[in-house]
C-alpha cells in the first residue's frame, strides 16, 4: 500500500517517535497523550486531511491505539478504507523494516 502513495499515519506520541524512529514518510499526528486522553485537535485535522473514501493506514506501537483508532473512524465517522499496521512500529522494526530517525 505504501508502494501505491496511501497515506500513513503514526498517531504516537512526540517520544515515542523519537525514541524508535518512523516509517519513511509518515505524517505525525498524535491520537491520545500519555494519560489516554484523545488530542482535542486529532478527528478535524485529520478530517482535513484525509477523504473519508480515500484508502489511510494508521500505525502506533503495537496496534492498539490504531485498533481503537480505526473502529472510531470507520463506525462513528464514516470513513471507508482505515488499515491498521497490525503489532504496530514494534513489529515493522522486529522485522527489520526501514525507519527514519527523527
Amino acid at each position: 500500500m505504501l508502494e501505491q502513495k496511501v497515506p500513513i499515519f503514526d498517531v504516537r506520541r512526540l517520544d515515542e517517535w523519537k525514541q524508535t524512529g518512523v516509517v519513511e514518510g509518515s505524517k505525525l499526528l498524535t491520537f491520545v497523550d500519555s494519560s489516554g486522553r484523545m488530542n482535542p485537535d486529532f478527528i478535524n485535522r485529520f478530517s482535513t486531511i484525509v477523504n473519508k473514501n480515500d484508502p489511510v493506514i494508521l500505525i502506533c506501537r503495537t496496534g492498539n491505539r490504531t485498533s481503537t483508532l480505526a473502529r472510531l473512524l470507520v463506525e462513528q465517522m464514516g470513513f471507508t478504507q482505515v488499515y491498521n499496521v497490525r503489532n504496530g512500529i514494534s513489529h515493522w522494526i522486529g522485522e527489520k523494516r526501514p525507519i527514519k530517525h527523527l
